[in-house]
């Protein structure tokens, strides 16, 4: 049961322990602090009680204390709404900070940023994601990319930063767009570098610029850059040979590589081959 104590001061403080038996109230223990101050140690149940009784009397009562045991708890429960708040705040900082709240990649292979943050997508790592658990996998796959010859991964304060850095970039051909290498529709373009002109499906002729030697910088304006890119462009092919048609298919593949829709018609010198052909260019990105 709480106890509590109650400091009483009067200039007849000594009677006020008459009053309470009067009244009912089980005064446990008491004490003259001073001449005309009694302390009086009561069941805290009984407190409302005595400050009824003492209510509107000569009675001065300063404060109410609470004693040992008792006194320690209230003091914890005071501070207990501190100690929870900082334990929340201590273990959303602790959780957070395991959390990836912002991917940056640095170094000189920065402008595989896109690849990267695919990569890293691909294996489940993005906003409010915890930490790749098997950071080989992903740098092994970053290593892949071309010129990529270190890549490391570190989490710090939810910010993963992904350092790729790329072989020497002194044997790179320097300021040439990426020309197409033949008239047809474009198959395929990679580009890790520069800027498109034109999109996988676009109808392009010989030397028209696939990727230009610029990148954008800021709302309109543009820097030079080396370009790293890779196209393919489906052409069609045509050849008469005055051989027979498995000898002229078979000429035909020598002179043109491999070739897909073949359509073969007799002449009077031979057999003409038709077809199409990826052509393939590439600047810096084998």
């Amino acid at each position: 049961m709480k106890k509590c104590g109650i400091e009483i001061e009067s200039l007849s403080a000594h009677r006020v322990l008459d009053k309470l038996a009067q009244a009912g109230v089980r005064v446990l223990s008491a004490e003259r602090a001073q001449k005309n101050v009694v302390t009086v140690w009561i069941n805290g149940k009984d407190e409302k009680k005595v400050f009824a009784i003492l209510r509107g009397s000569c009675y001065n009562v300063k404060k109410v204390r609470y004693r040992g045991l008792e006194r320690l708890k209230r003091e914890c429960l005071k501070a207990v709404g501190l100690v929870a708040g900082a334990f929340v705040f201590l273990c959303g900082v602790l959780f957070t900070e395991s959390r990836v709240l912002k991917i940056r990649v640095v170094g000189s292979g920065a402008y595989y940023a896109r690849e990267v943050n695919e990569i890293l997508c691909a294996n489940g790592t993005g906003f409010f994601s915890a930490k790749p658990a098997e950071d080989s996998g992903l740098t092994a796959k970053i290593l892949s990319l071309p010129r990529v010859s270190f890549c490391s991964l570190a989490l710090e304060g939810g910010v993963l930063t992904v350092t790729v850095e790329v072989s020497d970039e002194s044997g790179l051909h320097e300021g040439t767009p990426l020309l197409a290498p033949a008239g047809g529709t474009v198959e395929e373009l990679v580009i890790v570098r520069g800027t498109a002109k034109v999109a996988v499906g676009d109808t392009v002729a010989a030397g028209d610029v696939l990727v230009e030697n610029s990148a954008p910088v800021g709302e309109s304006g543009f820097r030079p850059v080396i370009v790293i890119a890779r196209a393919a462009v489906r052409c069609t092919v045509a050849k008469e040979y005055a051989l027979g048609e498995t000898e002229a298919i078979f000429q035909a593949r020598l002179d043109f590589g491999e070739i897909e829709n073949i359509k073969t018609t007799q002449t009077a010198e031979g057999w003409l081959v038709e077809g199409s052909v990826l052509a393939e260019a590439s600047i810096n990105l084998d």
